[in-house]
C-alpha cells in the first residue's frame, strides 16, 4: 500500500473543500475530482559529508553505520597498541644497549687503569734495580779488597807499599811495620803486645797519610789510605 506525501494530501483537501462552496456560499454535494495515485519514491540513502573546503578539495563522503564506526575504533586501540609495544621495545633495547654501552666502558677503564698501575709499578721496579746496581757498583769501588800476594807477602813478611807510603816522610811508620811483619814471618806469629803496637802503627800511619792529604793529589792519597785499612782488615783476619 502506498501512501500520499503530506504536501499532496494538503493541496486535494483545499481542492474539496473549494468546489464544495457554492456561490452563494452554500455547499456543493458534487464530490470533488480525485488526484491521481502517488507512486511514491524509495527512500532516500542518508549521506554524512565528512571532510570540509571550497570547491570540492579536502574530503568527501563515505558511509558511516555503528559496526563500521566500531571497526574503525578497535582498529585504531589495535594500532595504538602496537605503536606502544614498538615504543617500549625500542625504549627497552636503548636501555639494554646504553648499560651494555657502560658496561663495555666501566671494563676499558678498569683495564687501562690496571695497565697504567702495573707499568708504573715495572717503572718503578727498573729504577730501583737501577739504583741498586749503581749503589752496588760504587760500594764495590769503596769496599776494601784483601791485599794480593804482591802487596803483601804473609810468608816472607814482604811489603810492596804504594808510591805514598813509600815517600821517605813516612819512613817511621814504615820502618816499624816492616820489622813487625818480618817477626811474624820468622815466627809465624805474633804476641798480644807486638799485635797491638803493629795495629797502632798502622792506624797511625793512616793518620799521617791524612794529616797530609791536601799535599798530594787525591789519588795517591786514597790507594794508600785504602792499602793501610786493608792491611789492618787481612791482619785482624789472620789474628782471629
Amino acid at each position: 500500500m502506498k501512501f500520499l506525501p503530506a504536501t499532496a494530501l494538503s493541496i486535494a483537501a483545499l481542492g474539496m473543500l473549494v468546489a464544495g462552496l457554492s456561490a452563494d456560499g452554500q455547499t456543493q454535494t458534487q464530490p470533488p475530482p480525485q488526484a491521481p495515485p502517488y507512486a511514491g519514491s524509495e527512500p532516500a540513502q542518508t549521506n554524512t559529508y565528512v571532510g570540509g573546503g571550497w570547491g570540492g578539495y579536502g574530503g568527501g563522503y563515505h558511509s558511516s553505520t555503528a559496526a563500521g564506526d566500531a571497526l574503525q575504533g578497535m582498529a585504531s586501540a589495535i594500532s595504538a597498541q602496537g605503536s606502544k609495544n614498538l615504543n617500549d621495545s625500542l625504549a627497552l633495547r636503548n636501555v639494554e644497549e646504553a648499560r651494555s654501552a657502560n658496561i663495555d666502558n666501566r671494563a676499558k677503564h678498569v683495564e687501562e687503569y690496571r695497565w697504567r698501575k702495573d707499568s708504573a709499578v715495572a717503572r718503578q721496579q727498573q729504577q730501583l734495580a737501577e739504583m741498586h746496581a749503581e749503589s752496588m757498583k760504587r760500594l764495590e769501588k769503596k769496599r776494601l779488597q784483601p791485599l794480593t800476594v804482591d802487596q803483601y807477602n804473609p810468608t816472607t813478611g814482604v811489603v810492596h807499599w804504594p808510591m805514598l807510603c813509600a815517600d821517605p816522610a813516612y819512613k817511621e811508620h814504615r820502618e816499624k811495620i816492616d820489622q813487625l811483619l818480618a817477626t811474624r814471618a820468622h815466627y809465624g806469629e805474633l804476641n798480644m803486645e807486638q799485635f797491638m803496637q803493629l795495629e797502632n802503627e798502622i792506624k797511625e800511619f793512616r793518620y799521617a797519610i791524612t794529616a797530609d792529604r791536601k799535599k798530594y793529589p787525591k789519588p795517591p792519597v786514597d790507594q794508600a789510605l785504602r792499602f793501610l785499612l786493608s792491611m789492618h782488615k787481612d791482619l785482624n783476619a789472620q789474628f782471629g
